[in-house]
């Protein structure tokens, strides 16, 4: 196989990724684009020791599932990875990928098809958009993928219509003046259509534009300065100032109202959320007697849900905005059963052995960390209930879980995430 070189494929499968799955003298190589069963011509772009990847030159065949993508900016931004494809079949091949990973790990698990919404876009109540100016002119967008370059995008068919409004305006409005010390745009919309809007860059040179967009567009409530100078891929910084309104955003889920700081961790669809949560609750087969622990709380949803159900509820959350925001929530709703600690999960799980029925977690993507892992046993709960948004660490895991004599009972997807690669699962694992 040579870098440049066209041959004729088959494409055998599809990654997680969205990439179709090729093999040319027993080598294999990945094509973004190509669905299983098409016949295509492909360009080698990239040939390294074990695998390669291809563009697709000329497409010979069509899989029943392929479907038009309804954004131009399809496989360039770096965003959505099934937009070409059925919705149905893109949630087979979530599921497959989950089902793939348990496998190989030895654990005998049957991995049920996602959860799904009846529209996979126009969902999302929170946007990152990274600003560049180049030759004078003002980028906003997404980056290419594997690359800091902005593609320029007059709108993302996943965001929400109130979130794409407000990007457009402020793409319409913005000098290149003020640009050029932005690193990104965060916008975030909740489900009354109520807008926060976060400059994230070296200076704050957006007083001015915020005074205009506030006159222009009545729907925002909150806008803020952050400061970030850093020189790594780490989005927001430490400092900020608020320029109009508040430093949060109230959300709501299942009924309940939640301050949400633009800092703190919030599931980015509404909709879904709910469904992920109440899987959650219903999985626990929760109890008026119990007591319960909620590690990685975030700003209290789960924990301020589940408290309805339960005598008792701890979240531990490292996040101090976080944990300020939860300790509103709970008293926004007016729930006196739930309490909220600032403290990194495994430090309290260590430092608090305490008989608790349910223990819920939800940790970002690296997982549960290994001293969290190693000290859930001093809680001894009977159930567990995993929340995760990254597939790999589950099933890391779950291995781990059972080493500790929790059984995995049940795994759940939750398309969260969709046209994308993303994915949620919640899990039961059971006290043998």
């Amino acid at each position: 196989m040579q870098k440049n070189e066209l041959y004729p494929v088959i494409c055998e499968d599809i990654t997680n990724q969205g990439y179709g799955i090729v093999h040319i003298d027993s080598m294999t190589a990945f094509v973004f684009g190509l669905l299983p069963g098409e016949k295509a011509k492909i360009r080698i772009l990239k040939v390294l020791s074990r695998y390669a990847f291809g563009k697709i030159e000329e497409r010979y065949t069509f899989s029943a599932h392929r479907q038009e993508p309804v954004c131009p900016a399809f496989g360039k931004c770096g965003g959505c990875a099934f937009l070409h494809m059925e919705y149905s079949a893109s949630l087979k091949v979530k599921q497959d990928y989950v089902q793939s990973l348990f496998d190989r790990a030895h654990l005998p698990i049957k991995v049920e098809f996602p959860f799904f919404p009846q529209d996979p876009y126009a969902y999302r109540n929170k946007a990152q958009f990274p600003v560049q100016v180049k030759e004078g002119k003002v980028q906003m967008g997404f980056y290419r993928p594997h690359s800091h370059d902005v593609i320029n995008c007059p709108k993302c068919m996943i965001q929400s219509d109130a979130i794409n409004h407000v990007y457009q305006t402020i793409r319409q409005k913005i000098q290149p003046e003020a640009a050029a010390g932005l690193r990104h745009v965060l916008i975030r919309s909740n489900r009354n259509n109520k807008i926060q809007i976060v400059w994230i860059g070296s200076e704050n040179r957006f007083q001015t534009l915020s005074q205009e967009l506030v006159a222009t567009l009545p729907q925002i409530v909150s806008i803020v300065f952050n400061k970030n100078t850093r020189k790594d891929n780490v989005i927001l910084g430490e400092t900020y100032e608020v320029l109009y309104g508040t430093d949060f955003l109230v959300q709501e889920c299942r009924g309940l109202q939640m301050d949400v700081h633009f800092k703190s961790f919030y599931q980015v669809n509404p909709v879904m959320m709910e469904v992920l949560y109440q899987t959650a609750i219903d999985l626990a087969d929760l109890q008026d007697f119990m007591h319960v622990v909620d590690l990685y709380s975030g700003t209290g949803t789960i924990s301020c849900l589940v408290s309805r159900h339960v005598q008792s509820v701890i979240g531990v959350e490292i996040v101090e905005e976080a944990v300020q925001d939860a300790k509103r929530n709970a008293l926004r709703n007016h729930l006196d059963n739930v309490e909220f600690v600032c403290e990194d999960a495994g430090v309290y799980a260590r430092k608090h052995a305490q008989k608790t029925d349910v223990l819920f977690v939800d940790p970002p993507r690296k997982g549960l960390s290994i001293e969290a892992t190693e000290h859930i046993q001093s809680f001894d709960p009977d159930k567990i209930i995993y929340i995760s948004c990254n597939p790999n660490t589950l099933v890391r895991d779950a291995k781990r879980l059972q080493e500790a004599g929790y059984a995995c009972q049940r795994v759940q997807p939750v398309d969260m995430f969709c046209q994308t690669a993303g994915l949620e699962c919640v899990s039961l694992f059971v006290k043998r």
